[in-house]
């Protein structure tokens, strides 16, 4: 049978049988032929884990004859009657000890003692080889190879450089690995490691989806607006059917409040398959500024892009979208898309559209204001979201997607920037960069 792979390693059992035929006094070669491996394995693996025990008797050449007393201290009055070669303090410190060796030990080609029935009264020094000890041994040096990171200082010094300003930017890891993946030339996994062993300046805290969230709190009241319209037609029953029959994009659609004083909120407008969202600044969260958000995204378009880009709209049921058919109609008369809706508290049922608000509120936290922001601050806050590289799209981003399969004139006539992936900052710290007077 020929011998194992190169450069596996011994198992515990495997370990347990070398241990086993050492005590029958099996030669090393016939213990390699049984495992299947070559002898040098078997000599090495014996070598590395053999245990030397040291006798608890005296292991001088001289000890059958030797009758010395008190070598220890010679000029103490005390008589000691006990006989130097049986105290341990005393033996070493003899002048005339002299270390003997087990002559079968060193004339045997089994370098250990598993073998010997004279272990237990043995007066020389002995190597044992236990499986469970040399498998603990293995295991241990085994992690100690693999711990640490194989770079040099320098090194280190230039992936903390290029790693840490960009986190406190707020990108992710993946996010940083695809624009400069060559150049730290280091995993994902890797870089999160050094984070989490505090290797670089940014810490495991600097990492959004590494901390614990918080609780969802419970809403106190049961206050808040629901629309009540009239949804025949427009039911997710009858969007599942649409769809079935008809081969076209859906458009989720969302708002983002701020506190509750606010009047203000924000518009969302998300192409599902490549996971860009628009912003839309509405001055109250009503059904009118709605219609009114999405007519100004038809004069900027036109009707017939616009129906092209959104033939589908899928929302839930705010009682901001209440005006179903001020929503279908076009600003030049017939109807410009469908608006269907979601069913009551499945929120799942457009969880890309929601999933991707958690980039909005990087910058714009829970508990914000929207009162003192403008179409043009909006506008930024979505170029960097829609900069910023997914896994769920391969290392590519909305923007980079979004053009190979949308039209170049929704870009061109939404002012849509593609903004570069070491400027993407998805922290509060990006109005302070465009307002820096403020």
């Amino acid at each position: 049978m020929p011998f194992k792979p190169k450069g596996r390693h011994l198992t515990a059992s495997e370990r347990g049988e070398i241990e086993g035929l050492l005590k029958a006094k099996h030669t090393i070669r016939y213990i390699a032929q049984v495992l299947h491996c070559s002898p040098s394995t078997i000599s090495r693996e014996i070598r590395n884990h053999a245990v030397t025990v040291k006798p608890k008797m005296c292991d001088c050449i001289h000890v059958r004859n030797c009758t010395n007393h008190r070598v220890c201290n010679p000029s103490a009055t005390n008589q000691c009657k006990k006989l130097c070669r049986t105290c341990p303090h005393a033996m070493k410190k003899c002048p005339d000890y002299a270390k003997a060796y087990c002559d079968e030990l060193i004339e045997s080609k089994l370098p250990v003692c598993n073998f010997c029935c004279h272990r237990r009264g043995c007066h020389y020094e002995h190597k044992i080889y236990d499986a469970k000890r040399a498998q603990a041994e293995a295991d241990n040096m085994l992690h100690e190879c693999r711990s640490g990171y194989d770079l040099t200082a320098g090194q280190l010094e230039r992936i903390d450089a290029v790693v840490t300003p960009l986190i406190n930017r707020g990108q992710s890891i993946y996010h940083i690995l695809q624009e400069h993946g060559e150049e730290l030339g280091v995993s994902e996994s890797t870089l999160r490691r050094m984070i989490n062993d505090c290797v670089l300046d940014a810490r495991r805290i600097d990492l959004r989806d590494a901390v614990r969230r918080k609780p969802r709190r419970k809403r106190k009241d049961n206050n808040y607006k629901t629309m009540k319209t009239i949804k025949e037609g427009h039911l997710y029953s009858d969007f599942l059917k649409y769809i079935r029959l008809h081969d076209v994009a859906v458009v989720q659609m969302d708002t983002v409040e701020g506190i509750r004083s606010d009047k203000a909120a924000i518009l969302t407008l998300h192409f599902c398959v490549a996971h860009i969202q628009l912003g839309l600044m509405l001055n109250e969260q009503s059904s009118a500024e709605v219609v009114s958000a999405l007519d100004r995204v038809e004069q900027a378009l036109g009707t017939e892009l616009f129906t092209e880009c959104f033939p589908v709209i899928l929302t839930d049921n705010g009682h901001e979208f209440a005006d179903i058919d001020g929503m279908e109609r076009s600003i030049n008369g017939g109807q410009r898309t469908r608006i269907f809706f979601c069913e009551p508290n499945r929120s799942d049922e457009k969880g890309s559209c929601e999933n991707n608000h958690k980039y909005i509120r990087y910058i714009i936290p829970k508990g914000s204001s929207l009162e003192k922001l403008t179409q043009t601050d909006i506008s930024c806050v979505m170029d960097h979201v829609n900069s910023f590289a997914r896994k769920s799209l391969h290392g590519r981003t909305p923007y980079q997607v979004g053009r190979a399969l949308l039209p170049e004139d929704l870009f061109t006539l939404l002012g849509l920037t593609e903004i570069p992936a070491d400027d993407v900052m998805l922290t509060p710290e990006l109005f302070k960069k465009l307002h820096p007077s403020k």
